[in-house]
């Protein structure tokens, strides 16, 4: 098999840490989870442009839907089983059911979901550019009013102090609780050695990723 990853930015680091050198990874975009029709777009476009490899695997889960739709004549296609990359960097689908059953209101952190700023503090800076404190901060606690905790999920990757201190004060910028998550590359780890069992969405060519594949 001659492999490809393609995988969002958020998990950049946790990829590169495992990754072989014969692999090959390309990113996209954090912000494209915002839009899955341009996620799903995006997708599409580099597995119709890729002609050096017969398998692809995703640093995605269904996304929003962001991956579903997506086929290829040439390439197997395989998805890890799970809503999104917060399994992911959990390392299983039921890890992260189990945290969701605890509290549905949570933001989850990681080294990448804050080097992209995809957090309330960072988006209350990039607000208050545009519209001023009072109004940003008007944005985010209408943003953010049922969330109940923080939880920064260690994967081991760059400074896990400053990185749990950061989280730690998004928390308290937002008035909630703040936990920490042992974090795990063992789904990533499976998805590139090719063990893909019913933890994952295998796709053969000719065929298309189906919604019901992630039930």
């Amino acid at each position: 098999m001659k492999l490809k990853v393609f995988a969002c930015s958020t998990l950049a680091d946790e990829i590169q840490k495992i990754l072989p050198p014969n692999i090959a990874l390309e990113l996209l975009p954090y912000a494209l989870h915002r839009e899955p029709q341009k996620l799903q777009n995006e997708l599409q476009q580099r597995i119709d442009a890729d002609t050096e490899h017969d398998t692809l695997l995703f640093g995605y889960g269904l996304c929003s839907y962001g991956v579903v739709n997506l086929h290829s004549e040439r390439h197997t296609l395989v998805i890890p089983r799970v809503h999104d990359c917060i399994s992911i960097l959990m390392g299983s689908r039921q890890i992260y059911d189990i945290e969701f059953q605890k509290s549905p209101g949570s933001i989850y952190l990681s080294k990448g979901w804050i080097d992209q700023g995809a957090e309330p503090l960072a988006e209350f800076k990039r607000y208050a550019e545009t519209f001023g404190d009072e109004n940003a901060q008007w944005m985010i606690d209408t943003q953010y009013s049922n969330y109940k905790r923080v939880v920064f999920i260690d994967t081991e990757v760059g400074n896990s102090e400053e990185l749990a201190n950061y989280s730690s004060e998004v928390a308290k910028y937002i008035k909630v609780d703040y936990q920490e998550q042992q974090g795990s590359s063992r789904l990533l780890e499976k998805l590139i050695q090719g063990d893909w069992d019913q933890e994952f969405v295998v796709t053969p060519p000719g065929r298309m990723v189906m919604q019901r594949d992630f039930l």
